[in-house]
């Protein structure tokens, strides 16, 4: 980056004239080439059919076009200009038009110049800054190390490095990094940290302002390692409402289980089998059918499936789960890209139960493949939807790699449930309100009134 200097000694002002003028040249060779082409290498499966959120997970790795002169750092920026101008659902780009996102890309290529392979935290921090215009909080910049975080959660494997056994949200009414799931016995679960906690400070760094992957990898670091985190309680904790504690807790492996298992009996004597999902994978789809043959052993009356605090994750695995539940033909959902076109999802196979009584509990944390999940079989009248309206997030990402390890997320469609409602920002209504179901009670407590 070239400052001004205007007490700068006669003899070196030549050589800030070249630097200058070297600055200047990549300005205007930036410039020329906006529309050269980006190489793709061919996309290969990697054993998903689609990106983290969402569908058709092949990872294409960019890779530099003989045409381009642009440093590697420039590179980068061109690179996640040109996939969201590919992808993107929003062809206005926010009511900017091509030509001003289009200066967006010049702007932020320009910022660069100069900028060197030491300096990717300024690189990084400028693509965020040229994504921000979209007021999309879902297309975004992944470093290597949040893209790796990413991709092993989507597999439903070990997340890479040690971390506090957390899942984090941006608040979308307070812009406050809220704690959306506690890992069983991981560091946070250990250490009294619930859901609804908000995260103030990470080892007395405030956090205000924060994305929730920024704060998710200041938790992250080497097992066995210490941190403190600010915790602002929420009222469910038994403790006074916004009181602020300190906590220090130590680093662990955290390996997520998606899917659990057990049995309860109603008020009505009636036993019940209960599947709780607390995320969505790779595995997801096995592990509810391995779940629905371990209940039926037992002889159940009813089943409830739990998707509180379950903000979704690989969106495929909640068409396949509602696949088991549902008849032939029924559909799922719709998904429509930028130009309007529809691919519709159809349940191309007979579930596996398709007539035992069923129940969703869901809460306002219940997010993306979760509210596919629930949509489905809400508008296909095949469960009854207990709890409190759902988050509303009804936008596909798509996921891809970058040429440094990096990645970008990308909103590449909305969905649409079966009677055609999108509910992106509004949610589901449950057919059976509970008002007295916390996010941290049983679900046989929260259930305790239903007769089944």
């Amino acid at each position: 980056m070239i400052e001004p200097y205007p007490n700068l000694p006669l003899e070196e002002i030549d050589n800030v004239a070249k630097n200058t003028w070297k600055a200047v040249g990549a300005m205007i060779l930036s410039s020329m080439i906006a529309f050269a082409p980006v190489t793709m290498e061919p996309p290969a499966p990697m054993g998903f059919n689609d990106a983290t959120h969402q569908h058709h997970w092949t990872m294409p790795r960019i890779r530099k076009s003989i045409a381009s002169a642009l440093t590697e750092e420039q590179l980068l920026v061109d690179n996640v200009w040109r996939e969201v101008s590919r992808q993107y659902v929003d062809q206005t780009f926010n009511n900017k038009g091509e030509e001003g996102w289009r200066k967006e890309r010049l702007k932020a290529v320009t910022k660069v110049t100069g900028v060197g392979p030491d300096e990717k935290e300024f690189v990084y921090s400028t693509i965020r800054d040229m994504l921000s215009v979209l007021g999309d909080p879902y297309t975004r910049f992944l470093t290597p190390e949040q893209y790796e975080s990413l991709t092993a959660y989507a597999r439903g494997g070990a997340v890479p490095k040690a971390g506090c056994g957390v899942q984090l949200i941006g608040d979308r009414a307070t812009g406050k990094i809220v704690v959306l799931n506690v890992i069983p016995d991981g560091p946070a679960d250990k250490n009294g940290i619930l859901p609804g906690d908000t995260i103030l400070k990470v080892d007395g760094e405030d956090i205000a302002g924060a994305t929730a992957e920024f704060v998710a990898a200041k938790c992250r670091g080497d097992p066995d390692t210490g941190l403190t985190l600010t915790i602002q309680h929420g009222s469910e904790d038994g403790k006074p409402a916004n009181a602020v504690e300190n906590i220090s807790l130590v680093r662990s492996q955290i390996k997520t289980q998606s899917v659990k298992t057990s049995t309860f009996t109603s008020s009505n004597g009636k036993n019940v089998g209960l599947i709780k999902v607390n995320s969505f994978s790779l595995e997801t789809e096995r592990l509810v059918r391995e779940a629905l043959d371990e209940i039926r052993k037992a002889s159940v009356s009813a089943l409830v499936i739990d998707l509180r605090g379950n903000a979704g994750g690989y969106m495929p695995a909640g068409v396949d789960v509602a696949k088991l539940f549902l008849p032939v033909q029924s559909r799922i959902i719709s998904e429509v890209d930028k130009s309007g076109r529809s691919t519709i999802y159809i349940n191309d196979g007979v579930g596996s139960d398709t007539s035992q009584p069923l129940y969703l509990l869901v809460d306002q944390r219940t997010a993306s493949a979760s509210e596919i999940l629930t949509a489905a079989l809400k508008d296909n009248h095949r469960a009854t939807v207990v709890g409190t309206k759902t988050f509303g997030k009804g936008r596909i990402q798509n996921l891809q790699e970058l040429q440094d390890g990096a990645g970008i997320s990308v909103t590449k469609a909305k969905y649409i449930t079966p009677s055609g409602n999108d509910i992106h920002g509004i949610g589901i209504s449950p057919d059976v309100e509970l008002k007295s179901c916390g996010t941290n009670d049983s679900a046989l407590d929260c259930m305790k009134d239903i007769a089944f």
